[in-house]
């Protein structure tokens, strides 16, 4: 990696673009970004997780058809020194990053990959591995749709399969489905849908993610207790977006989550503009 990687050079970054600042950047801080698409409780476990640490601070949430997450932004908290069965998490910082997803009714995917993106980049720049990346999906609806399938998509080119053993899948909703029909959809997604990211000798993990406290804190001690190292300079991941911006000096589009995202742009606005069109005109 660079010496010195600097985010407000890149042409694609824009002055709203939310990240971690190099000053503020702690090298051994443990980043987990939190992913998938809208409404699934990305920001709903990111709440559980600083109530869990006694934090004050909040994601927005609401109930809106529109998503409620349009930018990356994250939460610094003070990581509990218990947190971690098999390495001293004392005087680490969490830092939870917010992502809005994929299938945004207001964003295509390039847009939101590239908002992504800056943060990543930044932070890798400025010498910051990942502890661990998050992938959410809500147990309840039937049928994956076009929306999911592309947004998965995208979300593996962005890991890349060297950066699997840090990655966890996660279900949310189980307090919204039958626990028995739950668990043959869970069946569905580990055995079909997720197929690529559990299988082979360089995989992911599934978890169960309840909207509590306590669980979503499990979710992050699994995400500790899965790093080889508890220093994330020497245990963290290097995800393969970042390795491409920052190390091989790609812009966001040319990585290979761009291009698979830059195709989707058109039929990501078509579909939007088909859901306002069938909220206004009843059809």
């Amino acid at each position: 990696m660079p010496k010195v990687y600097n985010i407000q050079k890149e042409k694609w970054k824009k002055p709203e673009d939310n990240y971690l600042p190099r000053d503020e950047a702690r090298k051994d801080d443990i980043v987990i970004p939190v992913m998938g698409s809208t409404g699934v409780g990305k920001s709903t476990f990111i709440n559980n997780v600083l109530e869990a640490v006694g934090s004050v601070a909040r994601a927005p949430v609401d109930d809106s058809y529109t998503p409620c997450t349009n930018t990356v932004a994250h939460y610094v908290v003070k990581l509990p020194s218990t947190l971690s069965q098999r390495h001293d998490a004392q005087n680490r910082r969490l830092v939870l990053v917010d992502t809005p997803g994929f299938d945004h009714i207001s964003f295509n995917d390039g847009e939101i990959l590239r908002r992504i993106a800056v943060w990543l980049a930044a932070s890798y720049g400025a010498g910051v591995k990942v502890a661990g990346i998050v992938y959410m999906h809500a147990i309840v609806p039937e049928r994956m749709t076009e929306g999911n399938a592309s947004g998965l998509e995208i979300f593996r080119k962005l890991c890349g399969e060297e950066s699997l053993p840090g990655v966890i899948l996660a279900t949310t909703w189980w307090e919204l489905c039958d626990t028995e029909l739950g668990t043959s959809r869970e069946g569905e997604l580990r055995n079909e849908v997720w197929q690529q990211f559990l299988s082979g000798p360089q995989r992911a993990a599934l978890v169960r993610l309840e909207n509590t406290p306590t669980s979503a804190l499990n979710l992050v001690r699994e995400i500790i207790d899965r790093m080889p190292s508890p220093d994330p300079r020497v245990g963290g991941i290097v995800l393969r977006l970042q390795h491409q911006i920052v190390d091989r000096k790609k812009t966001y589009d040319k990585t290979d989550a761009g291009l698979v995202a830059k195709p989707r742009t058109e039929s990501s606005l078509a579909r939007a503009a088909s859901i306002f069109r069938s909220f206004i005109l009843g059809f």
